[in-house]
C-alpha cells in the first residue's frame, strides 16, 4: 500500500477552482460516484445491482489471519453519470479508474476507546511517507473501465489492512459485543477520461470492530458434522458468522471437518 496525504476539503475547493480555469479536471459531485458497499453472493460474486448492498460492517479482530490479505473488504459500487457520447464512436466520457483512496478514522456515530484513540492519533502524528500513516490513509491500485451515461462497475479494495487490526486488537479495547466501537472507512476512486482527471464523490463506511462476535459455534477440531454458518464467502473475519474448532489454541474458521 501506498500512503497518501488527505486533501482538506476547502483548501481543494479552492485548488480545483484555480486549476480547472485552465484545464478540465477534478471531482464536479454527482459525476462520478460510489452509489454503495455490495453484499457479496456465493462464491464471492460482486453484483452491480443496486438492491445488493450492505449498509454498514462488522470485522472480528479474533478470526484475522496473519497471512490475510485484507482484514476487513470492501466492494465499492462506481458509477459513471457523465452523458454519454452517443453515435457509434469511442466513448469519450467513458471512465478509467487507476486507483482507490482509503482513510480510516473515528465514525461520527461513536468515539473510540480510549487506547484506539490513542492509537489512531499516534499513526496520525506519523511522517506522511511513514508505514504507520500509511496504516490509516493510503492509495491502492484497480483498473477498471467505467462506461458513461449511467454505466457501473463493481470493484473490491482493502478497507481494513492486517496490521492495524493487529495493533487495534493488541490495545484490548475490542470485546465480544459488535459495538465495542466503531470506525469510519473513507473511500474514493480516482481515474480519467479522454480530457479529464476524475475523482469520485466519497463514501463513508460504518465498520464496527469487536473480538469475538461473528464466531457462531466453537468445538474442538474435527466437526463430525458439516458445519451450519460457513462465514463470508470472500473473507472469514467480517460480516457473518462462521463456526469454528479449536487446533492447539488456534481458531480454524470454518472448521475442519471429519472424513468419516
Amino acid at each position: 500500500m501506498t500512503s497518501h496525504e488527505p486533501r482538506p476539503r476547502a483548501a481543494y475547493a479552492v485548488f480545483v477552482l484555480i486549476a480547472c480555469g485552465v484545464a478540465a479536471c477534478g471531482r464536479v459531485p454527482g459525476q462520478f460516484e460510489i452509489v454503495q458497499n455490495q453484499a457479496p453472493q456465493p462464491g464471492c460474486l460482486i453484483d452491480t445491482s443496486e438492491s445488493i448492498y450492505r449498509g454498514d460492517g462488522t470485522l472480528d479482530l479474533s478470526l484475522v489471519q496473519p497471512g490475510a490479505g485484507a482484514a476487513y473488504l470492501a466492494f465499492p459500487l462506481l458509477k459513471n453519470n457523465l452523458p454519454s457520447a452517443g453515435g457509434t464512436g469511442p466513448d469519450t466520457n467513458q471512465i478509467q479508474m487507476h486507483s482507490f483512496a482509503i482513510d480510516i478514522g473515528e465514525s461520527r456515530y461513536g468515539a473510540l476507546p480510549p487506547n484506539v484513540k490513542a492509537l489512531f492519533d499516534t499513526l496520525n502524528s506519523a511522517s506522511h511517507d511513514s508505514a504507520d500513516y500509511a496504516l490509516l490513509h493510503y492509495s491502492v491500485p484497480w483498473t477498471v473501465s467505467v462506461s458513461s451515461g449511467g454505466g457501473r462497475a463493481a470493484t473490491i479494495v482493502n478497507a481494513f489492512p492486517v496490521d492495524l487490526a493487529a495493533r487495534v486488537s493488541a490495545t484490548g479495547d475490542a470485546t465480544v459485543s459488535r459495538t465495542s466501537m466503531i470506525v469510519n472507512v473513507r473511500i474514493r476512486a480516482f481515474g480519467n477520461t479522454d480530457t479529464q482527471d476524475m475523482e469520485s464523490d466519497p463514501l463513508d463506511f460504518p465498520v464496527y470492530v469487536c473480538a469475538g462476535c461473528l464466531v457462531a459455534n466453537l468445538l474442538a477440531c474435527p466437526y463430525m458434522v458439516q458445519p451450519s454458518n460457513l462465514g463470508n464467502p470472500c473473507n472469514v473475519s467480517q460480516d457473518s458468522y462462521v463456526d469454528c474448532c479449536s487446533l492447539n489454541g488456534d481458531l480454524i474458521c470454518p472448521p475442519i471437518v471429519s472424513q468419516q
